[in-house]
């Protein structure tokens, strides 16, 4: 093999190497989805409404979700648009009960939070949850 070939396959070799490293990273949820600011208690209230962020690290839609645990069924909240590096989306829970939230981007789930909702008293942001 001549001088001229090696040099062009290094070549090209070091070209597709440089562009798997400097690809940009899939779009994901970087972190948990934080359930917004309690109004005031420990707990979520049905009816209650909060502010649903993750941070995202790409732009793109993001899909909320919620479900009760493993194996039950999941439900939709909604989707954003990411904004920066976060996308936020209204929450209003409406069942009791100790609920897994999480966010997917591009197909890839983020972690999973966990937040425990009890009855609400009030509806929207002028609500509060009791035990």
């Amino acid at each position: 093999m001549s001088r001229i070939r090696i040099a062009a396959a290094a070549g090209v070799v070091a070209v597709g190497a440089a562009t798997l490293v400097s690809a940009p990273a899939p779009a994901a949820p970087a972190g948990k989805v934080d359930p917004g600011a309690m109004f005031s208690s420990v707990h979520y209230g049905t009816g209650c409404m909060y502010q649903m962020s993750v941070p995202v690290n790409s732009s793109g839609w993001v899909a909320f979700y919620e479900r009760k645990g493993p194996g039950y069924p999941v439900r939709l909240i909604g989707r954003a648009k990411a904004n920066g590096a976060q996308a936020v989306v209204s929450w209003i829970p409406n069942r009791q009960g100790l609920r897994q939230l999480y966010a997917v981007q591009n197909g890839k789930r983020g972690p999973i939070a966990s937040a425990r909702v009890t009855q609400g008293y009030g509806s929207g942001p002028m609500c509060f949850a009791w035990p």
